[in-house]
Parts: C-alpha cells; sequence; structure tokens
C-alpha cells in the first residue's frame, strides 16, 4: 500500500524530538546566562568576554559576537551547499536531519541566535548613542536586536520546512518559502553584523582589527548573496535564466558600494579576496572530499575593478553618485564579464540572446542595488560618528530625508525588477518523436538521446536546451547538439535505471519553461508509475515544474501556494523594515552624538 502523499520527506518524531529538545536547552541556557549577567553573577561567558574585549579594545557586549558570527555563517553556507548537492545527486531527504549537511545548518543559525543574544546579555556602558531601552537599567545596542530578529527568523523556517512540506510534498528547489526564510534571515544577519562595527566605531574609532573584521563581513555578504544563485551555480535552475545576471549584479553593487563608499582604496579588493577563497574552498570541499558536486560560481573581479576605478576617478564623497555610477558599470561591462565567464565554466552558458535584456535588467538591479548600498554605507557612517556623515550641515532633517527617499527608490526599482522576472510560464505547443542509441544494456541501460522537434524551430534561439540527469546517486547534464533542422542529439548518454530521472529541458524566451521525460522509477510513496520514453514515440513537453518537482503535490488548492508565498513576502518585508528602522536608529543617534560633541568643542573655543 502506498504511503500517503502528505508524509513523504516529513520528519519522524524522533527527528522533531531532537530539534526540540536542542532547541529548549539552548533557550535554557541562553535565559540563565541572561538573568546571571543581569543580577551582576559572574559567569565564564563575562569572564571570556571582557578578556578578549581587553585584548581588542571593544566593550565586553562586542567581543564574542564577531567570532561566533563569523563561524556561524560559514557553517550555514557550507551546509547549504552540500544539502543543495546531495540533493540534486540523491533526491529528497526524511526531514529536518535527513541528511548530515542539514546539521551545520541547523547549528549554524542556532549561533546566529546567540551572536545576538550575547551582546543583550552582556550589554554594559559603553553604549552607543541611540539603543533599544529592555527595562529601566537595561538598554541593548541595535545591532544585538537585529541579529537576534534576524536569526529568530531562519530558526522558525526549521520547523515550518517540515509543515510545509506535509502540505504541498517536496518542492525540491533552493526558492522554496521556507528554504528562503531561512537563507534570507541569515544573509539579513550580514547587515546587523556591519552595524555593530559601526556602533563599536562611535565608541572605540576605528582600526585595523576592526576594518579587517568589516572586509570580512562585505565578503561574507557577497558568498551568502550567491547562496540565492546556487540552483544557476549547480545546472539546475528552476526558474528564468534572466535572473542569474540580476543576481549577480545586484549582490556585487550593493556589497562593493557598502564598503568602498566608506573606506579606502584596495578595500573592495580585500572583500573580493574573502570571497574567492571562502567560496572556491567550499565548492572544493563539497565536490572532493565529500563526493559531491562542484559548484560553479561569478569571479566579480571585473565588478571589484570597476567600483574601485569609479571611486578613485570621483572620490568617495558622494556615496550615492558612487554607488549609481557603479552599479551602472556593474550592470553593464560587469555582466558581458560574467557572460564570458560563464562561456568558461558556468554549467549554463548564458547564450548571446540573453545578453541585451541582460544588460537592460542588470543596468536596473545595478543602479538599484548600488543606491541601496549607498543608503546603508551612509547609516552607517552616521552610526559610526564619520565627521562628514555627521556634519552640521549634513544633518538637516530635509538632507537625511532625501537620502531615506533615494535608497527607498533603489530598493523597489531592484525588488519589481527581480519579481518582474520571477513569473515562468509554459507553452504545451511543443512536443518530439525520439529515437535512443543504446550504449550500455543490461542492468544498468544508458543511450544518447535524439529528438525530432515539432515544430521544428522550438529551440531557435533557446536560453538553454539540455539532456539532464540527476537524483540517481549523481548529476549529468549534456547539450543537445544539433544534427540537422529541427533535430537535436545529446552530447553524451543518459542514465535510465534505478533511482535516475532523466529528462530533456527547453528553455524558450525570457520565461517558457518545460521538459519532456526520458525515464523516471515507479515512486510508491508518492503514487507515481515509471516513466519510459520508447524508441520512436512522440512526447509532449510539459511545464518544467510538473518534471523537476515531481513530488509536489497536485490536489493542493492554488490559493494556498500564493498564500505561502505571500507569507514569505510578509516575512521579508518586516526583515527589511527591521534593518531600515533599526540602522536608520543607529544613525539619528550618532548624528545626535556628533552634534553634541560638535557644541562642546566650540563651548570650548569660546570659553
Amino acid at each position: 500500500m502506498a504511503i500517503p502523499l502528505a508524509t513523504t520527506g516529513t520528519a519522524t518524531f524522533g527527528q522533531i524530538a531532537i530539534v526540540t529538545g536542542l532547541v529548549g536547552l539552548l533557550y535554557v541556557a541562553l535565559a540563565v546566562l541572561l538573568w546571571r549577567e543581569r543580577t551582576g553573577r559572574v559567569t565564564l561567558v563575562g569572564r571570556l568576554a571582557d578578556t578578549i574585549g581587553r585584548l581588542d579594545g571593544v566593550p565586553r557586549w562586542a567581543a564574542l559576537t564577531p567570532y561566533l558570527h563569523a563561524l556561524s555563517l560559514l557553517a550555514c553556507a557550507f551546509g547549504v551547499w552540500w544539502d543543495i548537492a546531495v540533493h540534486i545527486a540523491r533526491g529528497r531527504d526524511t526531514g529536518p536531519f535527513g541528511t548530515p549537511a542539514h546539521y551545520p545548518i541547523f547549528f549554524g543559525i542556532l549561533g546566529v541566535i546567540v551572536s545576538g543574544v550575547l551582546p543583550i546579555a552582556l550589554a554594559s556602558k559603553p553604549l552607543p548613542a541611540r539603543t533599544i531601552k529592555l527595562t529601566k537599567g537595561w538598554r541593548i545596542p541595535c545591532s544585538a536586536a537585529l541579529v537576534t530578529l534576524c536569526g529568530t527568523f531562519a530558526l522558525v523556517g526549521f520547523p515550518l520546512d517540515d509543515v510545509w512540506h506535509r502540505m504541498f510534498g517536496e518542492d525540491v528547489t533552493l526558492w522554496g518559502p521556507t528554504h528562503l526564510l531561512m537563507i534570507g534571515g541569515v544573509v539579513f544577519s550580514i547587515f546587523a553584523r556591519l552595524l555593530a562595527l559601526a556602533e563599536v566605531e562611535q565608541l572605540q574609532g576605528l582600526n585595523k582589527r576592526r576594518l579587517f573584521q568589516e572586509i570580512v563581513a562585505v565578503g561574507a555578504l557577497l558568498i551568502a548573496w550567491d547562496l540565492f544563485s546556487t540552483e544557476f551555480n549547480y545546472g539546475v535552475p528552476q526558474f528564468p535564466l534572466i535572473l542569474h545576471p540580476i543576481l549577480i549584479a545586484f549582490g556585487a553593487a550593493l556589497a562593493f558600494t557598502v564598503l568602498r563608499a566608506r573606506r579606502g582604496p584596495g578595500t573592495t579588493f580585500a572583500a573580493l579576496a574573502v570571497y574567492l577563497v571562502i567560496r572556491g574552498g567550499i565548492a572544493w570541499a563539497v565536490d572532493q572530499p565529500l563526493g559531491g558536486i562542484l559548484g560553479h560560481f561569478p569571479l566579480l573581479i571585473v565588478e571589484a575593478v570597476l567600483v574601485e576605478a569609479v571611486a578613485l576617478a570621483l572620490g568617495n564623497k558622494n556615496r550615492f553618485r558612487l554607488g549609481v555610477v557603479a552599479g551602472a558599470l556593474i550592470g553593464t561591462v560587469g555582466v558581458v564579464a560574467e557572460y564570458a565567464w560563464s562561456q568558461v565554466w558556468m554549467p549554463i552558458p548564458w547564450p548571446s540572446s540573453i545578453l541585451l535584456p541582460a544588460l537592460g535588467y542588470g543596468v536596473l538591479a545595478g543602479i538599484g542595488a548600488g543606491m541601496v548600498g549607498a543608503w546603508l554605507a551612509t547609516r552607517y557612517a552616521e552610526v559610526a560618528g564619520d565627521e562628514r556623515a555627521t556634519g552640521i550641515r549634513n544633518t538637516r532633517p530635509v538632507v537625511v530625508r532625501r537620502t531615506h527617499q533615494l535608497g527607498a527608490v533603489g530598493l523597489a526599482v531592484v525588488l519589481g525588477t527581480v519579481f518582474f522576472c520571477v513569473p515562468r510560464s509554459a507553452d504545451p505547443g511543443v512536443s518530439a518523436t525520439v529515437s535512443l542509441e543504446r550504449v550500455a544494456t543490461g542492468a544498468e541501460p544508458t543511450a544518447y538521446v535524439t529528438v525530432e522537434l515539432q515544430p521544428e524551430d522550438a529551440a531557435e534561439g533557446a536560453r538553454w536546451f539540455e539532456a539532464m540527469a540527476w537524483q540517481g546517486g549523481g548529476f549529468v547534464t549534456h547539450r543537445m547538439e544539433k544534427v540537422a533542422d529541427g533535430t537535436y542529439r545529446s552530447a553524451d548518454a543518459l542514465p535510465m535505471y534505478g533511482k535516475w530521472k532523466s529528462m530533456i529541458r527547453l528553455h524558450q524566451g525570457q520565461r517558457d519553461l518545460v521538459s519532456m521525460w526520458v525515464y523516471a522509477p515507479a515512486d510508491a510513496e508518492i503514487a507515481k508509475p515509471a516513466v519510459q520514453v520508447s524508441d520512436g514515440q512522440t512526447v509532449g513537453f510539459v511545464d518544467e515544474q510538473q518534471v523537476l518537482r515531481r513530488e509536489e503535490r497536485t490536489d493542493v488548492p492554488r490559493w494556498m501556494w500564493n498564500g505561502g508565498y505571500a507569507l514569505l513576502g510578509v516575512v521579508g518585508l518586516l526583515e527589511i523594515a527591521g534593518i531600515a528602522w533599526l540602522v536608520g536608529r543607529g544613525a539619528r543617534g550618532g548624528r545626535l552624538r556628533a552634534a553634541h560633541l560638535a557644541a562642546g568643542d566650540r563651548e570650548r573655543e569660546i570659553a
């Protein structure tokens, strides 16, 4: 008897108990720490924070978080790339701890939460000029509240992921709502880390160690943002290809602008080095020691050069000018550079047909991201007490309000561009007559696949047209090579045995994604029969989602799907609002503190 569809890939009671127990123990430990620290008792954590604070020259509340947060981010990033490689090679899992890759993700998210709670527990003077009041004698830095908020959203995504799969089946895509909730919470926590560095700078000034931590944080932002492109980097994208250059342009323009708009020459290259070393190391580790799949990634070298060149030519005094010009160049020159790189190393080389729209959308994404980066850089500079950012002339409400408006426009441009390009369609008017050229027979048959398309021009100008097999213990993808008008042959043989799922994928126009089955095994857990295309059979292409996400339930009303994604949108907007409010609150404190100090200096001069 088939197992009910709703149980596929969901957690057992034992796994639920493990997750609940670990989270419960952590929160009990944090509660004890908060109680002891707030009642003046000595704790080992407090002693360690005091020691590191003296060595680093920072307040005790800021001593531990930089190191714990960095390790947590590294664990999450490694776990996500490993987990996706496992899913591509082996298929679905059996719950929160269905694969070993889930452990570094889970503990990394817990680490992000702890890195936010620690400064809350250890908060004592000196504190930034603007804080959050919890009780009469307990105020906490804005950055601590923001890290905790982001980490909590990420952790909530873990149990919600199991609930989602119980309701909708396995949506085997990185861009599922609960997946984005977890990843987004961790990524957004990096903005809190940059805020914390600015708060410390307000109190202690800038030194080489804290500048290095800021560079590492921006490098981490580049790495974390690349997570959203992982399906493209592994060669199994389930959304239109135009999103790849958009995501690259956005991530590079935002991160590099945030850093270079405040810091001196060469810092962009330093952040780039952090990105390349760690991103390359993760790709190697997943591919080699773990026997997974090689994850490709953009180089971002040209983008870094462009930002440095703009900063040297125009200076970084006007941050929004720097962001707009650098973003426009990243959206054009940078996109062309990544187009060339895709021909060399990316699993899906960008076709020439994508270049013109990629430049158009890339400019929008780049300029919008540059404006958002300039807004963040301005606010961080104000938090830090940067004399240029907090000069009396620039603290007039009309000037501050204008920077808010520019940042909001940039964010709206980016979100509008992404949301316009995300939707997919599926033209049902393509079919193919299949010919199989057997290579191996017996228990593990393989075959070259030749398709004669109807209509024969269906693949002309396609964004991708490829043969792919996955989840059978590995991953293979081959281009469909043209042998005659309307007739194409796979560059290599496809497996048609065991748990392999073999298909032909076609991406037409900007957003039309269709596929046809070649082979799939019977799957009793989801009540799906075996699929085996025979020689000479004519097969219709269908919505690619029906092929790639075979495990998804088909009996769930559309409004429930829309509700799930709408909820994700609300949570995402809440996180963005939290960043804007808390960073803005810290910036206002920095401006007021700078004005007060300036007034004091004038009084001393008069006296």
